[in-house]
């Protein structure tokens, strides 16, 4: 067991995932392609589907002091379902006002379902002292303003700050369209903990070296890449040396070890110790593996001391999440 936020031996998961329902989580393990390490050198999948019953039996049972929901929203599913319900049978040969007003309609509709998610995912937190929330903002649904509105609703309900997957939505990690999130977060002292790791189609991507300008431009913000740069990770040890201020977790990347575009235990191990443990945390991308087991390869990494090897699994992010604030 732990000795909790306060003691000297902090468990903390900073990369979670929490879904609806089980056919929810299910759902997005299964239309999720892992594509960018390359061959599966044998990596373990938890077997769960991720609602909140699943979250709070493994963390509870596992002595977790928190688990950090870094929410997520299908905006390609959200805008299907909303043509399904609003232009059932739509037609090519309607007239442009009427595809107009049904393109405005089905926006207002995705737009309003994010909202309906995120307010769900902060209730989930406030209920569960075990849980804190990132929530999620796609900035090809939300304008500036209403990014700004939203953001600001929720973080004076307590959500710690925003979740971000500029390869999922289609963007860069510099697109003008984030820098509303960005300048909220950084006036506010929230977090932003973004997706890092190649793109794959499109001009879509998130390596490391691409939020060089974002900490450039945003020095106080308080931003978080996951994955250690994921098949980008030779590049994170030097935008960790240019901006001291951007820490890291290592979920997923640590269960791909071995494969042909991961690190070695061993390069993993270098890296870490370069950026220092004061800037990596512990992540399993729960529900797609799980945080025990994560744990473990933390603690089987090579050459890590005591010290960083507790850091890691959970004084880091108490400290750099203010998690003792609640």
């Amino acid at each position: 067991m732990t000795m909790g936020l306060g003691g000297s031996n902090p468990l903390v998961d900073v990369h979670v995932h929490l879904y609806p329902d089980k056919d929810a989580g299910q759902q997005a393990k299964d239309s999720y392609v892992i594509w960018e390490y390359g061959d599966d050198p044998g990596v373990q999948f938890a077997t769960v589907a991720g609602d909140m019953t699943d979250l709070a039996t493994t963390y509870g049972q596992a002595g977790f002091d928190r688990a950090v929901v870094v929410h997520l929203f299908d905006t390609a599913l959200a805008r299907a379902d909303a043509m399904d319900r609003l232009a059932p049978g739509r037609s090519p040969d309607e007239p442009a006002h009427v595809t107009a007003a049904v393109d405005k309609a089905v926006a207002e509709a995705v737009a309003e379902a994010m909202r309906a998610s995120n307010r769900w995912v902060a209730e989930m937190a406030r209920a569960n002292p075990l849980v804190e929330v990132l929530i999620t903002l796609d900035p090809t649904v939300l304008t500036g303003r209403e990014i700004v509105d939203h953001l600001t609703e929720l973080a004076d309900a307590g959500v710690r700050g925003v979740k971000l997957h500029p390869v999922s939505q289609g963007i860069l990690p510099i697109d003008p369209r984030l820098h509303a999130i960005y300048d909220t977060c950084s006036d506010a002292g929230l977090v932003v903990l973004s997706h890092s790791g190649p793109g794959h189609r499109g001009d879509a991507s998130a390596r490391p070296s691409e939020f060089g300008p974002v900490l450039q431009r945003w020095p106080s913000l308080r931003l978080v890449l996951a994955h250690l740069g994921g098949a980008s990770w030779q590049e994170t040890a030097e935008l960790a040396g240019t901006y001291p201020q951007v820490a890291f977790d290592l979920s997923e990347i640590i269960e791909w070890v071995g494969a042909p575009h991961a690190p070695s235990a061993t390069d993993l191990t270098e890296l870490i110790r370069h950026i220092g443990a004061d800037r990596v945390m512990l992540g399993s991308d729960f529900p797609w593996y799980d945080p025990v087991r994560t744990a473990n390869l933390v603690d089987g990494l090579p050459g890590l001391g005591t010290e960083e090897r507790a850091a890691i699994l959970g004084g880091t992010a108490v400290r750099l999440l203010d998690l003792e604030r609640r």
